[in-house]
């Protein structure tokens, strides 16, 4: 599994990579205009990503910006439904207007921060990416 982390924090782009290093392979991304450029370069290569974990509130870019133009460039590039990339919303944000507005964005999930290790693998079994495991 390839695995995009979208995280302005190092604390937290860290710890995102501990938990998931042991079932994807890592790219990290400092702000959204990094993770567009990433998950284009990815697209060209066809290595898509399997999982973004993206920060709502960062500098440049934020979450819901590069949110859309990754839902544009899967668009243009002809991926759509289950083929799309699955996107877990990273934030403290907890307020109804912003997960809304996180899901009509495009994602799957919405995690309210501090991450916790068996929220984020439970969010990933939920989206299919791996089985549960027993």
């Amino acid at each position: 599994m390839r695995c995009l982390i979208v995280e302005d924090d190092a604390t937290c782009r860290r710890l995102l990579q501990l938990y998931l290093s042991d079932y994807a392979d890592c790219v990290v991304a400092s702000d959204g205009q990094e993770a567009v450029s990433a998950f284009a370069e990815a697209l060209d290569a066809a290595e898509p990503y399997d999982l973004v974990c993206l920060d709502v509130m960062m500098p440049r870019t934020d979450g819901h910006a590069a949110l859309a133009s990754i839902r544009r460039m899967e668009s243009d590039h002809g991926i759509g439904g289950l083929d799309a990339v699955k996107v877990i919303m990273t934030t403290a944000l907890d307020d109804s207007g912003s997960i809304l507005g996180a899901f009509r964005t495009g994602c799957e999930a919405y995690l309210i921060k501090p991450i916790r290790k068996d929220s984020l693998l439970e969010e990933m079994q939920n989206l299919g990416l791996f089985a549960a495991s027993g």
